[in-house]
């Protein structure tokens, strides 16, 4: 006898499992493969256009404005490229254009659809904007009291994640857009501010530059490249894609490779007295291992091959899914063929393993108790569970089914835990992110307008409540805002998380979320340094105000003052209820109240196809997860169910008896998977607070709740549904065989 001839007929036989096994393969590897190709592409084509375009190593403000020849003097004395980069915003019915002067040497843009400008009335913008709101080329757009025609599109390095603000948490392109035109037209726009760009080179004094701009000329702000969100954020995500990827691959697939792995186990072992003939015809362990090691190949070769041939020919359209937080990225798309060989591999590699160890367990008993299939004991175990009781024979044999066979029993329990587990986790983060727009304005204060200056002032002409804002860095380089302000401050919400308000004038305040991150507590003495000047200082923590908003310590001004070494009489920040008629070029940066909802919503409305894509994967590993398990115990129990057939037992009644003994299994795992919902989105958006996203409550709508179970509830009972025929296939004459193969 040779075995290779058994391959193809065990195929044949046991189809619906090397099917399930496979689908279950290939959509666990699908997210591995789409995270690491998105990833790879982003991370590739951010790093070409940041070289191309002079990204800039830092930009900084001064109050005082540095002349032109003293511009150069200080490049060359600290060995470092400076530009002055002058800008204004405009906002015409709602929306915030930004025009920038156009640079020379660094952050220069790159047209990317239609052409450059060349007449006085012609403008272009970004291309994010353009298209969230089909705008086309040829276009007429009003920006403040004039038309002008859009003659392209553009993108720009240090715009690539498109923040008005950069303490914003999500892209804006609904309402804010950045725009070049010639220069005559910028000069006509009247004042306009300013801002220094810079980049360095590998012998270049920073230190040395940044203390001279501050001596002589006031250091207002100063962002390095690592600290800019709209420049980080790019190849961070693409990093985060990356090491989700790997990340999944060692979990999502190894828990589909666990279920495949103890169905594989349950399937050698059904094949018991055929290892016990095949070894008492003198088969060598070794060449029983092999064969059957073979059999568990299938699954993890064919779905690794499948899944990377379909990676690899749609990597051009999974690269682009992980863009919609850019700008619109000409990425290339590649499946790389390291990741690839892994993703074959590793479940082939957990299958194989599986299969090796279940033939030498079942090797190391007795050839005759192989061949009587009673190596493993469990029959003789289930027909004792419950054997004295008086109870239905329904409610007997489902107990027996469930605790006699714990390892497919867990099979059924994990199939409805993961596929409600996913699905209820992708519309948790949505519903998350969702809800965070309304608690996050409640947080940062009940102010409608929030202005940063470009100046010190001393005298408020323009109403509102004054506060001086400035920044500090701790030991480990992370940013803390630093906010000067009244206790009695109408516009803020300065309370613990018990409700009291807190006295600001007393110490320094943190928020909530810096103690959740940086772990620092009332009492302790901090080290903070002072990004512009570089002087450190050491101040006590007095209490924690309640916001999960901001990182930021907030005391009063004559504090902030002292510890960002600014003048306490001064302001740089004004809120208020209302828009404040205050000239655009003294703005430096202006934040509505309404932002942080806006972004929710464009965050969560960007989530919908990975939210779609997220409950599928959940609907197809439940479905198939539940499937190989009771299909398991179809094929297990193929001599009781020809025995009822044989009592006079009818098709539905032989249902009831055989597919419904696990359905206590389906409420258990819907439970189970609920609070691990709740613990791991947590962990998710701490996580993510380090990618510049504030930290979001999970909250979870009552009917994303219904909708995931009854979708649980629903894949449970279509994979009983789909068992039906095979129960029915079943012949009176199995229950007369003595051996079946």
């Amino acid at each position: 006898m040779k075995l290779n001839r058994r391959y193809m007929r065990n195929i044949r036989e046991n189809l619906s499992f090397y099917v399930s096994s496979t689908v279950l393969t290939v959509v666990t590897l699908l997210l591995f493969f789409l995270y690491q190709i998105a990833g790879s592409a982003i991370l590739d084509f951010s790093r070409d256009f940041y070289a191309r375009n002079q990204i800039e190593d830092a930009h900084f403000t001064t109050y005082l404005e540095i002349p032109e020849a003293e511009l150069d003097e200080l490049a060359d004395t600290y060995d470092v490229v400076l530009e002055k980069q002058r800008y204004i915003n405009i906002e015409t019915d709602g929306v915030t254009a930004r025009i920038f002067q156009k640079t020379e040497n660094i952050d220069l843009y790159e047209v990317t659809q239609g052409r450059d400008v060349s007449a006085d009335n012609e403008i272009v913008i970004s291309e994010g904007y353009a298209l969230e709101n089909n705008v086309k080329t040829g276009d007429s757009m009003k920006i403040g009291d004039k038309e002008y025609v859009i003659s392209g599109f553009m993108q720009r390095p240090d715009y690539l994640y498109m923040l008005e603000n950069e303490d914003d948490s999500y892209k804006n392109v609904t309402t804010f857009y950045l725009c070049y035109m010639t220069e005559e037209e910028f000069e006509s726009l009247g004042s306009t501010g300013c801002q220094y760009l810079a980049r360095y080179h590998e012998n270049s004094d920073v230190t040395g530059l940044r203390r001279a701009v501050h001596d002589r000329y006031y250091m207002s702000t100063y962002t390095s490249a690592k600290e800019n969100p709209r420049i980080i954020m790019v190849e961070q995500q693409a990093q985060m894609f990356i090491v989700m990827a790997y990340i999944l691959l060692c979990i999502l697939p190894l828990v589909a490779v666990i279920l495949i792995c103890i169905i594989i186990s349950r399937k050698v072992k059904t094949e018991q007295r055929m290892i016990g003939t095949l070894s008492a015809l003198g088969y060598k362990k070794r060449q029983l291992m092999l064969h059957y090691a073979g059999f568990a190949v299938i699954p993890g070769l064919f779905g690794g091959i499948l899944t990377a041939v379909i990676s690899a020919a749609v990597a051009q359209p999974m690269s682009e899914l992980g863009l919609q937080d850019y700008e619109p990225m000409r990425v290339r798309g590649h499946l790389d063929v390291t990741a690839a060989l892994l993703g074959v591999l590793i479940p082939t590699a957990l299958y194989v393993i599986a299969a090796l160890l279940a033939v030498r367990r079942l090797l190391k008993k007795d050839t005759v108790l192989l061949l009587g299939g009673n190596a493993d004991g469990g029959t003789k175990k289930a027909k004792r569970i419950l054997a004295g009781r008086r109870i239905s024979f329904r409610t007997k044999l489902a107990v027996r089914s469930m605790l006699g066979n714990p390892a497919r029993s867990f099979v059924v329990f994990l199939g409805v835990f993961l596929g409600c587990f996913i699905m209820l986790l992708g519309q948790g983060i949505f519903d998350s992110i969702n809800h965070m727009g309304d608690t996050a304005a409640e947080e940062m204060g009940s102010f409608a307008r929030q202005y940063i200056l470009n100046d010190l002032l001393v005298e408020n002409p323009y109403g509102g409540e004054t506060m001086l804002v400035s920044a500090v860095e701790n030991e480990a380089g992370d940013r803390l805002s630093v906010i000067g302000t009244e206790t009695d401050n109408p516009w803020l919400n300065l309370k613990d998380e018990n409700g009291s308000t807190v006295p600001v004038e007393d110490g320094y305040y943190i928020t909530s979320l810096v103690q959740i991150t940086l772990g620092w507590q009332p009492g302790d003495t901090v080290t903070v340094y002072n990004p512009l000047s570089l002087e450190e200082k050491e101040l006590e923590i007095a209490g924690v105000i309640q916001n999960n908003v901001q990182k930021s310590i907030i005391t009063s001004k004559a504090l902030a003052a002292e510890l960002t070494g600014l003048d306490e009489n001064s302001f740089n920040c004004i809120v208020s209820g209302s828009t404040l008629s205050i000239p655009e070029a003294r703005i430096a940066q202006e934040s509505r109240r309404e932002d942080i909802t806006d972004q929710a919503e464009a965050m969560t409305g960007q989530m919908d196809f990975l939210l779609q894509m997220i409950i599928g994967l959940g609907v197809i590993i439940c479905i198939a997860a539940v499937y190989v398990a009771v299909n398991m115990l179809v094929s297990e129990s193929r001599r009781s169910i020809s025995m009822l057939k044989v009592l006079g037992y009818r098709d539905r009644e032989i249902d009831k008896i055989v597919l419904r003994a696990h359905h206590i299994l389906l409420p258990l795992g819907i439970i189970a998977a609920i609070p691990c919902v709740y613990a791991t989105s947590r962990i998710f958006f701490i996580w993510m607070v380090d990618y510049g996203v504030m930290l979001i409550d999970t909250y979870i709508e009552p009917e994303s709740m219904v909708i995931s179970i009854l979708l649980t509830a629903g894949c449970y009972f279509g994979s009983l549904w789909l068992l039906r025929r095979k129960v029915k296939k079943v012949d009176m004459v199995e229950s007369l065989k003595d051996n079946r193969e």
